[in-house]
């Protein structure tokens, strides 16, 4: 029985175009860079967070995988201990360095998979709800004309493969609507609740659908949710699971005095209206295009209001349902509006919001229209939209891989340039490094592959120096040439190796 089934699922109607949509996706991996940039370091905008993403993937690794301590470079914390996101990736990341050693890619390719597979489980909804392949294609295809998603979909940063459960969440959540299969419900919780776990920012989307179903309730004869008290009760779970996770990172980064990571909310209502109205017009401004290029926003925006316009073909239940997601996405922005202001990635979360009204919208029309000619039409103008898009973002994207060192990456990549010659010296494991100046918490530390604590270049001074050799620092780098800070490594340790741009003192003992 089990061949049988796997050969008709080969033979089926949509497996060619399967193969095919996954064989767009490898040829944009290509087009989009990646492969220059598979074995690369971290660098560009966001290093510090993408260092700090390793360092948890790496700690797990030099610590002996344990899941639920998750540790840093930077011992500002007790024992360096931290914690924010659901580690799974990172502890995914950690079993592989076993296998194929510490490699930059491995982190990069697991992210990209899952973001990968969420995009590939969006195709796949909008070929359910459309039944229509050309249109499954570009529902699909339409999140490579952002920047922000390109840039982050080969990268460190925890939210791509955050958004990549959420969307194949998504998927097997209609799935379960048109089959009702306890499959379909056990995969859309699943992936959900990863979603969520990874970026609590992310637990809008099964909220949404709790409030959705609740509401379905209420309006049986217009709107029927079929097994809406189990998709209640699995959304719940859901939600209470990221909910325990969330009082667990508090509990351990409050006893480990842990203030490496934000965990709290940074709402609107808080803010000044001269930071409102700035963190707007950065949005609005310098944001704006590496969100999506205008084309595309345009292209939503009509899609939009032709379901305000045709609102007596769009489906109700459909529309109900991005209603309750549009003000989940309000309230996330009001939440954390001030984010916004450094934080581009911070948009990925309305990803689930554009292509739910983009794939309605196009429902609507063929519930207005059966005619091929206008939807080859409407076709042709999407993929126009499209092609243009993913060149406009190939070439920002290209932009961003620029690898100049900025005031926060360049102590880190100087370490990792001298890498070669620092190993020479045969450091123990467990030294402790002072790095200076350095701006990152993990950067630097990161690249020794070594515990210790990081000074900013307004900090370098004897008394801190010493102040940390008290608390167990063994070596002293310093990242500079500045005569001045170099003179405080001769004031306080012996000079052992001088490299590019580089100098490490053995701290001396009382």
């Amino acid at each position: 029985m089990f061949i049988v089934n796997l050969f008709r699922k080969i033979y089926s109607k949509t497996y060619p175009f399967d193969i095919l949509f996954l064989f767009i996706l490898a040829i944009l991996f290509f087009y989009f860079g990646y492969d220059h940039i598979f074995f690369s370091e971290p660098f560009g905008i966001h290093y510090m967070r993408q260092t700090d993403s390793l360092s948890f993937a790496s700690n797990y690794y030099n610590q002996g995988f344990k899941f639920f301590s998750p540790e840093l470079y930077n011992l500002k914390n007790i024992d360096s201990k931290a914690a924010c996101e659901f580690p799974l990736t990172y502890y995914i990341t950690g079993l592989l360095y076993n296998i194929f050693g510490k490699e930059f890619y491995i982190q990069r390719l697991v992210h990209l998979i899952i973001t990968y597979l969420g995009v590939f489980c969006i195709y796949k909804l909008a070929l359910l709800l459309l039944k229509n392949k050309i249109y499954a294609f570009l529902a699909g295809l339409i999140v490579f004309t952002s920047t922000v998603f390109n840039y982050y979909a080969f990268n460190f940063l925890p939210d791509i493969p955050a958004l990549g459960f959420i969307l194949a969440g998504w998927y097997f959540f209609y799935r379960y609507l048109n089959d009702e299969k306890k499959s379909s419900l056990i995969l859309m919780f699943v992936f959900f609740t990863l979603g969520s776990l990874i970026k609590v920012t992310y637990l809008i989307n099964p909220l949404t659908i709790i409030a959705f179903c609740i509401s379905s309730l209420f309006f049986k004869r217009n709107i029927i949710v079929s097994n809406s008290k189990k998709i209640i009760w699995t959304g719940t779970i859901s939600a209470l699971l990221v909910i325990l996770w969330n009082f667990y990172i508090i509990y351990y980064n409050t006893i480990n005095e842990s203030t490496s990571f934000n965990t709290k909310a940074l709402p609107i209502w808080v803010m000044t209206k001269e930071k409102i109205d700035f963190v707007w017009e950065l949005m609005t401004n310098y944001w704006y295009k590496q969100y999506f290029p205008k084309s595309t926003f345009h292209l939503f925006y009509v899609i939009f209001f032709l379901q305000i316009i045709l609102i007596k073909k769009v489906n109700k239940k459909n529309s109900l349902l991005i209603i309750i997601l549009f003000f989940a996405n309000l309230s996330y922005l009001l939440l954390f509006y001030s984010q916004f202001r450094d934080h581009d990635y911070y948009f990925l979360a309305f990803f689930p919001l554009f292509l739910l009204v983009l794939i309605n919208g196009i429902k609507t029309i063929q519930n207005v229209t059966s005619r091929r000619f206008i939807h080859y039409i409407i076709q042709a103008v999407i993929l126009v939209i499209i092609i243009g898009g993913i060149k406009d973002s190939r070439i920002r994207v290209y932009k961003r891989f620029d690898k100049k060192m900025d005031m926060y990456s360049k102590t880190g990549l100087i370490i990792y340039e001298n890498k070669d010659e620092i190993n020479k010296l045969n450091l123990s494991v467990d030294s402790k490094f002072i790095v200076a100046p350095d701006l990152c918490q993990n950067g630097g530390l990161f690249f020794l592959d070594r515990k210790g604590w990081n000074l900013p270049e307004d900090h370098i001074s004897i008394e801190k120096i010493n102040n940390l050799k008290n608390k167990g620092a063994n070596y002293l780098l310093l990242a500079t040439e500045d005569r001045n800070i170099v003179s405080k490594g001769d004031s306080t340790g012996i000079l052992i190796f001088e490299g590019k741009e580089i100098y490490i003192f053995k701290l001396s003992s009382d």
